[in-house]
């Protein structure tokens, strides 16, 4: 099996925290520890299902952390580990460089990517 690590820091950094929801779980949960209903309510258009794969890599690659309290019923809660709290600063870029950005990406994405447009 070939090694999946690669040597190039910005691959590796969107190899973790790519994926359509990822940012804004991590985004969310900067905000609050929050409980898999509430994640759901706050993030819009997310299936049960993708949601829960969703945290299931994340809780995996060491983003957030998932408590679960024994008591009836369920009581499960998502926060951000250091190592998603360190990614702030860079989302906080990168959402600074698209709302400048956004006339342009906005036609971009309009004629190039149709399906994301219709979202």
């Amino acid at each position: 099996m070939k090694n999946k690590q690669n040597i190039c820091p910005v691959t590796n950094a969107l190899t973790i925290l790519g994926g359509k929801w990822k940012i804004n779980i991590i985004f969310q949960l900067s905000q609050n520890t929050m409980r898999f209903g509430a994640l759901r309510r706050s993030l819009g258009d997310v299936t049960q299902q993708m949601l829960t794969k969703q945290l299931r890599e994340m809780e995996r690659d060491k983003l957030i952390n998932r408590k679960v309290y024994d008591i009836i019923p369920p009581k499960v809660e998502y926060s951000l580990t250091d190592l998603g709290r360190s990614s702030l600063p860079i989302l906080k870029s990168l959402h600074h460089w698209g709302d400048r950005k956004k006339r342009t990406l906005n036609k971009v994405i309009e004629k190039n990517y149709t399906e994301v447009a219709n979202l």
